[in-house]
C-alpha cells in the first residue's frame, strides 16, 4: 500500500486551523487517498492553532463514511505533531466513534429535545 503524506497547513494555507470549511478541504484529501487505497500520514507541521470543529470536519466524519477497520488500515500514525495536536485528535476520534456507533439514538435524543423546546 502506497503512503501519502497530507500536510494540513499546506491545504489550509497556514497554521491556523479553526474553520470547519478548511477541515472539509483536508477531509476531501484524506477521503480521496483512502478511496484510492493509499495509507494516509497526516502531517501537523506548522499547525499553531487548531479547533475540534476543524478536526471533526477533517477526520471525525470519516467514522460515518468508513468502517473503523478500514480507517485503521488506511490512516497511519500522524507525523510532525506536538502533544496538544494528538490530544485534540484523540478527543475528536473518540467522540466520533461514540457518535457514529449510536447515531440513531443520539439523533432521536436531539429530536425529542427539539420537540420539547417547540412545545
Amino acid at each position: 500500500m502506497k503512503n501519502e503524506r497530507i500536510s494540513i497547513s499546506s491545504i489550509v494555507g497556514g497554521g491556523i486551523c479553526v474553520a470547519a470549511s478548511d477541515g472539509q478541504r483536508v477531509h476531501a484529501a484524506i477521503y480521496e487517498a483512502i478511496q484510492e487505497g493509499k495509507r494516509v500520514e497526516i502531517s501537523f507541521f506548522g499547525v499553531t492553532r487548531m479547533t475540534t470543529a476543524f478536526l471533526n470536519a477533517a477526520v471525525g466524519q470519516l467514522y460515518g463514511e468508513f468502517e473503523e477497520s478500514k480507517i485503521r488500515k488506511h490512516l497511519a500514525p500522524p507525523v510532525d505533531y506536538e502533544d496538544w495536536h494528538l490530544s485534540r485528535l484523540k478527543m475528536v476520534v473518540d467522540r466520533a466513534k461514540s457518535y457514529f456507533a449510536s447515531r440513531e439514538a443520539v439523533e432521536e435524543i436531539f429530536q425529542d429535545i427539539e420537540k420539547q423546546d417547540n412545545g
